[in-house]
């Protein structure tokens, strides 16, 4: 096979080649995508730990590199199948969609390449570098979406930058203090620094990239508007994929540099520092559900979840015990298949309905019966219910808190998993489920093509959620590579010190119970079927359709608790408005339209210069 980094360079220079073929022929150059990245998966699937390969030279003795690890095995595979699977699935969808798909494809793979070397660097600066470019890639795509979506590209590149120069800040102090920048030699040296403060300062600074990239609460506002502005297709990328680029440096934050070893025990051998952590996941657990209980607008409602979903990982990998850790990391995997599942069914329903918005739909079971399996597995194993994969990891992450007796935590997370149950029902009533509008009388099911990519995460998550073996096996060498005590387990069982799950049974009581459903409701009489306004209500008959659809206001009753909420969104926009009209300011004081105007600028500046010379 090619090197990693030979790799990278088909990536970037595929981009070229992607845009011309695109530029001839959509669907061709969409079909190379799904190639390359098909082949990706491939190459990441097989390349051995522990690969090793020299990349650069910025600073003098330090060498730049990559190396292949568990962990960015992990990250690698699981970004990789959901590039593959939406690749194949923008085959068909490109053909109406983005308004420039040429650019859409070619930026797809140079982020393709920034993510790949991300999960690959063995330093931080080289990570620093890849990253860049990944987010490069996908800021470019955001702006192809709605009217609001440049807005929300200019929103995605601000917080991003703010935890990317916070890691870069962190990343020069280091080498300012030791000269070196590789993980392992990093990871010791902090092991023997005297100043807890300095380890603060770099435990927090770098996972400030990760609190950032994965939506974590202060810097979570960017995922509502760019999911909902972004291309449809590429939603499941964003939430899917890149968001799992913030868990993974969160990853590094607290286990590749040890922060149970660098800092001390503050509650039930929970460090500090990773305590904060956790209860900015908690904050984020609480924010991500209620506001995604709010959500008229489907991606957005999702876009919500993400953070909820954001503030599990990060609890679950805060905990830093066998359980705790592994629940966060299976987490990353369940989250990442099941956004990747929900948002392709979103987009395959926009593909054709031509809307977001859950009040204008209904009864689209009829019309989109795959598409709704796949939403309605999608938000079963995102709402932690058996046998799905989504259940085992929030099993596990409320073990690890029982364990640690983190009860204030253990409850959040319990109020979120029942959150999530509501505001995944809202889009399944909404859109699904009702009455079918008049004008999405001819709607029908996408091609095999979208429908394919979908069905594949369906099989995943619930063959996952019945033999999680594969999955545990590279969760399990992880933690043993950082020396943590890997996870309790055997075949279908996965066992902790509060007791054992075992998926197999788990699976066939509820099979059992879905037969015997079937078998009574082919037994006993069918409901007599009649006209949606064959009746009446309140002494008046419903002789309107729109009458019976109950989306608009659907948890109503919930969302007056918590009307007038502090929001750190319009905090952000009133610091936005304020900069802008300092920049107005200046720009009407210095950018003068007149020649004498420019010329009385450029006086000061030549004055300023001789005054500093001198």
């Amino acid at each position: 096979m090619i090197s990693i980094t030979n790799l990278i360079l088909v990536f970037l220079f595929g981009s070229l080649i992607s845009y011309l073929l695109t530029k001839a022929n959509k669907v061709l150059g969409s079909i190379f995508n799904f190639l390359l990245s098909f082949y990706a998966l491939y190459y990441v699937w097989n390349i051995e730990v522990g690969h090793y390969e020299k990349l650069f030279n910025i600073f003098p003795n330090i060498e730049n590199s990559l190396k292949v690890t568990y962990l960015g095995k992990f990250f690698a595979i699981i970004s990789l199948i959901v590039i593959s699977l939406v690749s194949f699935f923008i085959i068909e969808w490109i053909r109406k969609k983005p308004s420039r798909p040429a650019a859409f494809n070619a930026f797809i793979l140079i982020m393709i390449a920034g993510v790949i070397g991300v999960f690959f660097s063995n330093d931080l600066l080289t990570l620093y570098v890849f990253w860049e470019i990944a987010v490069l890639g996908s800021f470019l795509i955001v702006p192809m979406g709605k009217e609001e979506s440049k807005k929300a590209a200019v929103i995605y590149a601000v917080t991003s930058a703010i935890g990317s120069y916070m890691y870069l800040f962190a990343t020069f102090s280091i080498y300012s203090k030791y000269g070196v920048l590789s993980f392992d030699k990093v990871s010791s040296y902090l092991l023997n620094e005297p100043s807890n403060l300095f380890k603060w300062f770099v435990i927090l600074f770098i996972a400030s990239a990760g609190i950032a990239k994965s939506g974590i609460f202060p810097l979570h506002t960017w995922l509502r508007i760019t999911h909902g502005n972004a291309p449809d297709a590429f939603s499941a990328i964003l939430s899917g994929q890149l968001v799992k680029m913030g868990s993974y440096v969160l990853a590094i934050s607290l286990s590749v540099f040890p922060s149970t070893m660098l800092f001390n025990a503050f509650y039930h051998g929970v460090p500090l520092i990773n305590y904060l952590l956790i209860w900015l996941g908690n904050i984020s657990i609480i924010i991500g559900t209620f506001m995604a209980i709010r959500q008229n607008d489907m991606k957005q409602l999702i876009a919500y979840s993400s953070i909820a979903n954001g503030g599990y990982i990060l609890v679950g990998l805060g905990v830093m015990n066998s359980i705790g850790y592994a629940g966060g990391l299976f987490h990353v995997f369940n989250h990442a298949i099941a956004a990747a599942m929900i948002f392709l069914s979103f987009a395959a329903v926009v593909y054709r309905t031509g809307t977001t918005k859950i009040d204008e739909m209904g009864g689209l079971i009829w019309r989109m019966p795959w598409t709704f399996v796949t939403y309605l597995v999608g938000i079963i194993s995102l709402a932690g219910i058996p046998p799905t994969s989504g259940f085992i990891s929030k099993w596990m992450i409320f073990n690890a808190l029982l364990t640690k007796g983190m009860f204030i935590t253990l409850a959040i997370t319990f109020i979120g998993s029942v959150g999530s149950f509501l505001y995944v029902f809202r889009p399944l009533a909404g859109v699904f489920l009702g009455q079918l509008k008049k004008k999405h009388y001819e709607v029908k099911e996408v091609s095999p093509i979208m429908l394919i990519p979908m069905l594949i995460l369906v099989t995943l998550t619930v063959f996952i959620g019945i033999y999680p073996k594969p999955v545990l096996d590279l969760i399990a060498s992880i933690e043993r590579n950082i020396g943590i005590k890997p996870i309790e387990y055997s075949g279908t069982i996965i066992k902790t010190s509060l007791g054992q799950w075992n998926t197999l049974t788990v699976f066939t009581m509820f099979a059992t119970g879905f037969i015997i459903a079937l078998i009574l409701h082919l037994i006993f009489p069918k409901g007599k079927k009649v006209e949606l306004t064959d009746q009446y209500t309140g002494g008046d008959y419903l002789y309107n359709y729109d009458l019976y659809h109950y989306a608009t206001g659907f948890y109503k009753f919930i969302e007056r608790l918590y009307d007038k909420h502090p929001s750190f969104e319009k905090l952000y926009n009133m610091l936005a408005s304020f900069f802008k009209s300092m920049g107005e300011i200046v720009n009407g004081i210095i950018y003068k339209v007149s020649p004498s105007g420019y010329v009385f600028w450029i006086s000061i500046v030549i004055l300023i210069l001789f005054w500093v010379r001198w």
